[in-house]
């Protein structure tokens, strides 16, 4: 990579930052970036790495972490950062989530553990019997008779509340004994709030370790900085605090929607007392357009911000954009309002996965009629709950390039992602002047032709069985769980496998054995996305139809109206040109069908506010 002087950069790609923004990419010192929806929050991640790379900053053989709270977001900024960068600072650029960073650290250094507090290398992950069983050898009786998910969340408390080294005897370290060790003839198994503590515990009482992290990464990036736990924060603090690695912390208080998952509240004041960190806001929307921003500021005093002076993109003309409330008698009829809606959009040119479909939560319980209706205009339409986290696993979208290179040669993106993975898998690269790096070309092509040959006679379930076993052992399974840590640990990977051959094989039938429409489909490419606000999170759409603005969907909004507003804040941000807000007055598959908004009202008198929604009756 070229080197420049730092006053010569300019940001990739003609990307033009908004002074603050700019200010927080060539900061030396420790930042706190409080950014709204749309203000580019993973684009000046992005920039920050590529000036950080292109001006030296980070002197090889120095890293940047980066820090996410989900998958999806970690996968993101990487293919950001290699975009903008190339791919020559790859392995420079270490992008991971909270729970891929602890378990690194354990798996890395787990014989620097006491034996008390040591698990087995092949400890199993977040398995709920194993968890469930250890309990009830531990003494615990559910004499409340709570529900399985008050129980997980009970089992969640009991074993993030230990402190390492044992002390008191309790409950949770009887458990903790157990699950460490193994009993019976159950194996050792970690929840990943265990594993967090674990790592903490190794950089605590390892100061050579502390100190070798803190030299490998100059810089680290925390993004979705809200949605951090106690237990996460702790781990940065015990790696990073007093320490020369500067860190750049980017996120948006109105989205914080996880307290219910532990998410820390004074994590932003925490961290500019702890880290010394300036703060900087970023003003600038530049996803969504004007009359969408409208509301958005409207809601920021509901949030507690005092601070409204959020601006437009110059894109959009002043009257852009359209907020609408569809007020229904019963799901049949919003069902067929939306259907209708989606089809006119669809018409006119809009993809169907830009048009999205959220609810507070379970969809599935609120959009079966939409799916059936969407079928009548031939429209697919599907519930991502079972799809969005297993397309952004690594392995998933290693099979999906290779199967779609198989059909099509003329694919070089997906030739150079998975010539680099496969280079990677067998410790080859590039740089390397002799054989090893062409006979890993040689061996892919090759590969590529045998399994588009076994591809035209894939008949049976069985035979795409035998043509996914193909694929996994040409990398060979040992190579994967190596480079890729995550699968390294119980049956993870394979249950992976099982899934993904699931899915596509359902796709495979149903396209009539087209492989690139299958795949397609599998990716949502020609779907309406149905999801719960939580899973929408980084994610923007042309259009949004929030479904169920009901007090029946938002059940809990008197114990927690902070989090609620800031859920509906979230939704309304996903959209990038238009929203619709639905409410039933029956929803006859309902436990309780009449419905009522009297508990959110708030939200009715938001949008009924004058120019601001069309209300549709």
């Amino acid at each position: 990579m070229r080197r420049i002087s730092c006053e010569k950069w300019i940001p990739c790609d003609g990307i033009v930052l908004e002074a603050n923004a700019e200010a927080a990419v060539r900061s030396n010192i420790n930042t706190l970036v409080v950014a709204g929806p749309g203000a580019g929050k993973t684009e000046l991640l992005a920039q920050k790495a590529s000036y950080l790379f292109q001006t030296n900053k980070c002197r090889d053989p120095q890293k940047i972490l980066a820090i996410s709270f989900k998958n999806d977001s970690a996968d993101n900024l990487k293919k950001r950062v290699m975009k903008r960068c190339g791919n020559e600072v790859g392995n420079r650029f270490v992008s991971l989530t909270y729970d891929a960073f602890s378990k690194s650290i354990l798996d890395h250094f787990r014989l620097a553990l006491p034996e008390s507090v040591r698990p087995n290398a092949s400890y199993l992950i977040e398995d709920k019997n194993i968890i469930e069983v250890a309990f009830k050898r531990a003494g615990f009786i559910n004499r409340n008779s709570m529900s399985p998910s008050k129980l997980k969340t009970y089992y969640d408390k009991v074993l993030s509340s230990v402190t390492l080294p044992y002390s008191k005897n309790d409950l949770g370290e009887k458990v903790w004994k157990l699950l460490v060790e193994g009993f019976e003839e159950y194996n050792a198994t970690l929840s990943f709030k265990m594993i967090s503590i674990l790592a903490e515990y190794i950089i605590r009482t390892n100061p050579k370790i502390k100190k070798g992290i803190q030299l490998t990464y100059s810089h680290v990036f925390l993004d979705e900085f809200q949605d951090t736990t106690d237990l996460q924060y702790r781990l940065v603090k015990q790696c990073f605090l007093n320490s020369r690695s500067v860190m750049t912390a980017v996120g948006d208080n109105k989205q914080r929607i996880m307290l219910w998952a532990g998410a820390l509240k004074t994590v932003f004041t925490d961290f500019e007392s702890d880290f010394g960190a300036i703060n900087r806001k970023l003003l600038m929307n530049h996803r969504s357009a004007p009359r969408l921003v409208d509301l958005q500021r409207m809601m920021y005093s509901s949030l507690n911000e005092s601070d409204c002076a959020i601006s437009v993109s110059n894109k959009w003309n002043p009257d852009d954009g359209k907020v609408s409330l569809l007020i229904a008698d019963n799901e049949i009829d919003e069902a067929k309002i939306i259907a209708s809606d989606v089809s006119e959009k669809i018409s006119k040119g809009i993809p169907p996965n830009e048009l999205c479909v959220l609810c507070k939560q379970l969809p599935q319980n609120y959009t079966s009629q939409i799916i059936s209706e969407l079928e009548k205009y031939k429209i697919r339409a599907r519930v991502e709950n079972d799809y969005q986290d297993l397309i952004k696993e690594p392995i998933v979208q290693m099979l999906i390039a290779i199967l779609r290179l198989a059909v099509d040669r003329k694919r070089p993106q997906d030739w150079e992602f998975i010539l680099t993975m496969t280079a990677d898998l067998y410790n080859v690269n590039s740089l390397q002047t002799d054989e090893a790096y062409y006979k890993i070309q040689s061996d892919l092509i090759k590969e590529i032709e045998l399994l588009d040959g076994m591809m035209k006679n894939v008949i049976t379930e069985d035979k795409f069985h035998d043509l996914l076993k193909q694929i996994v052992d040409f990398w060979g399974l040992q190579r994967i769980k190596a480079m890729l840590l995550v699968y390294n640990q119980g049956s993870y990977l394979i249950e992976l496998l099982n899934k993904f051959q699931k899915f596509i094989w359902e796709e495979l039938e149903s396209t009539l054995f087209d492989w690139l429409l299958a795949l397609e489909n599998f990716e949502g490419l020609h779907s309406v996305p149905i999801m719960t606000i939580h899973k929408s999170k980084g994610l923007e759409y042309n259009t949004v139809y929030f479904v169920g603005l009901e007090d029946s969907a938002f059940w809990n909004f008197k114990y927690q109206p902070e989090e609620d507003r800031c859920a509906f804040f979230v939704a309304l941000s996903r959209a990038k040109v238009e929203i619709m807000f639905t409410f039933c007055r029956y929803r006859l598959n309902s436990k309780y069908p009449k419905q009522s908004h009297t508990v959110i009202n708030e939200f009715f008198e938001l949008l009924k506010t004058p120019g601001i929604a069309t209300i549709i009756e």
